[in-house]
Parts: C-alpha cells; sequence; structure tokens
C-alpha cells in the first residue's frame, strides 16, 4: 500500500506490467482475459492454487533454500500458464488462500521498489516502526545468535503420524525425541524460497508493533484511506469461498472473508474480527482484532497443528478460547475505564508451557 500511494503501482493493473518479464508472463491458461492484479492476489481471489505436494517439497533445512532458488525463479517455474496449479474458475470470481498469490505480490514489490522484499520491509516497515532489524528476518544468517530463536515440535500420537512427516517431507530431518508414542517430534530450522507468503522471524513484541500501527490507522507508515482499504472485504462479501466439496463449509473454522492480506473471520461468539493467521511446520500463529479497533491479541506457538482432523479442531478451538478470554477481559476493562474517564493502556507478555504458547494482548 506504500507504493500505491506513491503512485508506483495501481491494485486493478495487470501485475505483468510490473514483473517486466515478457517471456514469464502469469496468467490463467484458461481465462487469460481476466488479469492476475494486486488486489486479486492480496484478495485470495487470483484462482492460484499451487498443489500442497509443491509447497512442502520448497521447505529446505537452515537457509538453502535461498541459495538454491530465487523468489522469481520458483514463481515462473510453479504459478505460469503451464502448469495445474490453477483453480477451475476466472480470477476474481472465487477465493481460496494462495500463499503464491502472496508471494507473487511480494515479488511486485521487489521489482517495483529494485530491492529484495525482506530488506523492503526491513527498511520501509521494522526501521519506521522502531523494530529493532537487527532482530528480524527471514534468513538463520540473519541473527548473530540463533539461541535466541524458539525451536519448533510437532505432535506424533502414533506411528504413523511420524511416517507422514518423514514422508511428506524428508528434507527437513524430523525427528523423535523418544521411542515411545505418543512423542513429540522436533523440526529443525528451515527455510522457503516464496518466504513473503510467511516466514519473517521476530518476536511477539515486535510484532505487536506492527499490529499497533494498523489500529492507529496506519500511524507512520500509511494513511488512513489506506488502511481502511485494506480493512474493506474485497468484491462486497460476494466472492464466495471455492469449496467444491464443502469441506469448508463442514469445518469447525468458517471461511474467512478477505480485505487486502488482511482477513475477517468470525468466532464462536458470533463476533466478527479481523487479522491474519497462519502455520508452518512447528508453528501456527493468529493476530486478531475486535471490530470496535480497540483491542488487538497475538498468539504465538512453537507447535504444530497440522495433526489429525480432531486434534487439530481441538487446538483450533483452544486457540479460539485464548482469544476470546483476552478480548472479554480487556473489553471489559475498556468498558469499565470509560466509566471512569480513564485512559487505560496495558501491555505484558505472557509464556505459558503448552506447546508452549506465548500470548501477547494490548489495548489501544
Amino acid at each position: 500500500m506504500q507504493l500505491v500511494e506513491k503512485e508506483l503501482v495501481d491494485l486493478d493493473t495487470d501485475i505483468n506490467r510490473y514483473l517486466s518479464e515478457p517471456h514469464h508472463r502469469i496468467f490463467h491458461p484458461n481465462y487469460s482475459s481476466h488479469s492476475i492484479t494486486l488486489r486479486r492476489l492480496l484478495s485470495h481471489s487470483s484462482s492460484i492454487a499451487v498443489d500442497e505436494g509443491i509447497q512442502l517439497s520448497l521447505y529446505r533445512p537452515g537457509d538453502a533454500a535461498f541459495e538454491q532458488s530465487t523468489l522469481a525463479e520458483t514463481l515462473f517455474t510453479n504459478v505460469n500458464p503451464n502448469t495445474s496449479n490453477w483453480l477451475p474458475k476466472p480470477p476474481g470470481t472465487v477465493a481460496f488462500y494462495s500463499n503464491d498469490g502472496s508471494s507473487l505480490a511480494g515479488l511486485v514489490v521487489e521489482r517495483v521498489a529494485n530491492m529484495p522484499f525482506d530488506r523492503y520491509v526491513k527498511e520501509k516497515i521494522m526501521k519506521p516502526l522502531s523494530i529493532d532489524i537487527n532482530k528480524v528476518g527471514v534468513r538463520l544468517a540473519d541473527f548473530s545468535n540463533r539461541e535466541d530463536l524458539v525451536k519448533h515440535y510437532a505432535y506424533a500420537f502414533n506411528a504413523s503420524n511420524l511416517n507422514e512427516w518423514t514422508q511428506g517431507m524428508p528434507q527437513l530431518n524430523v525427528t523423535q525425541l523418544s521411542d515411545n508414542f505418543p512423542t513429540w517430534l522436533y523440526i529443525p530450522f528451515f527455510g522457503f524460497s516464496t518466504y513473503p507468503a510467511g516466514l519473517f522471524r521476530m518476536s511477539a513484541g515486535s510484532l505487536s508493533k506492527f499490529l499497533q500501527m494498523f489500529m492507529n490507522n496506519g500511524s507512520v507508515l500509511l494513511n488512513p484511506r489506506s488502511v481502511a482499504e485494506m480493512k474493506m472485504i474485497v468484491g462486497g462479501g460476494l466472492i464466495p469461498y471455492y469449496d467444491p466439496n464443502g469441506i469448508a463449509s463442514s469445518s469447525v473454522i468458517p471461511p474467512p472473508s478477505f480485505g487486502l492480506s488482511w482477513t475477517w473471520q468470525t468466532l464462536s461468539d458470533g463476533r466478527r474480527y479481523i487479522g491474519h493467521s497462519g502455520s508452518l511446520p512447528g508453528s501456527r500463529h493468529w493476530m486478531l482484532v475486535n471490530a470496535n479497533n480497540t483491542v488487538g491479541v497475538i498468539v504465538l506457538t512453537n507447535g504444530d497443528s497440522n495433526v489429525p482432523s480432531g486434534r487439530s479442531e481441538q487446538y483450533y478451538k483452544l486457540l479460539e478460547k485464548i482469544h476470546l478470554a483476552l478480548f472479554q477481559c480487556f473489553e471489559t476493562e475498556i468498558a469499565k475505564s470509560s466509566a471512569y474517564h480513564k485512559n487505560v493502556t496495558f501491555f505484558e507478555l505472557l509464556m505459558v508451557m503448552f506447546f508452549p504458547f506465548i500470548y501477547l494482548f494490548f489495548m489501544k
């Protein structure tokens, strides 16, 4: 959105104009007249759907992924009209979460800003928010002390669970912490070349500064109009979530509604919240803001939730309960402070050994 404000990019222009790759044009093979635009990429309505097996194969131990392939090389290989990594629907007509769509938007930033995406994030986003750029990064080489990085784990209930990991991602060398089941599995640090989809390593405190910027209508980074546009549901809520087998509609997690990179989610209390969630092998994260824009909650975990569906739903419900409990607690505090005409500020960081979880919550 910074580039939009500077009129360097337009949300509704074909991204090929910015990629400037005449031999690597991005378009849907069956709907070439429907342009792939930044708005469609950021709202996950581009009809890009790269096979999960391909995405898992991109994970490489340590920083090896960055040595083997660039962001552009990987995307032009996986997202091109000669592949089958597309939904059978025209871009702009259905929504479906796409990591590679997000990464393509990151590649546009690289080309227009003429610098690597991770450097752009550090220089143009982290620095203005007074986040120490020596303590955030994508590569392990970005950190002088890797002991500061939280290690990642998954839980195996039986040998079948372990086989899923070793067969699905043999390159990561996942190991058991105990010979007996159930047991924890240790997942070594890894990276992947399509990192704009989600690999920035930072603390909950640093991430909270970014979320507070969003709650403060852009503060030093964006003007309020840009934040309002990011919050607006693309298509006015009329773009359905692509769910041909009814999996999303029957899930404990209802399909989200997409703004620009930010998603609206209805939780079990019937209320809508805006934010973003994500998971990688050995981690699950979720940050949300209430509709009144008064309370934000971040939960970062170093435990994997991609387990058999019953357990996965239990983990999701637990994460949801944590969020709802914190929202209820601090919304009540806000109501009390309003009654007494006091300004309330609260910031606290807790670590609880369950996965373990890291909580972070604050009020505007």
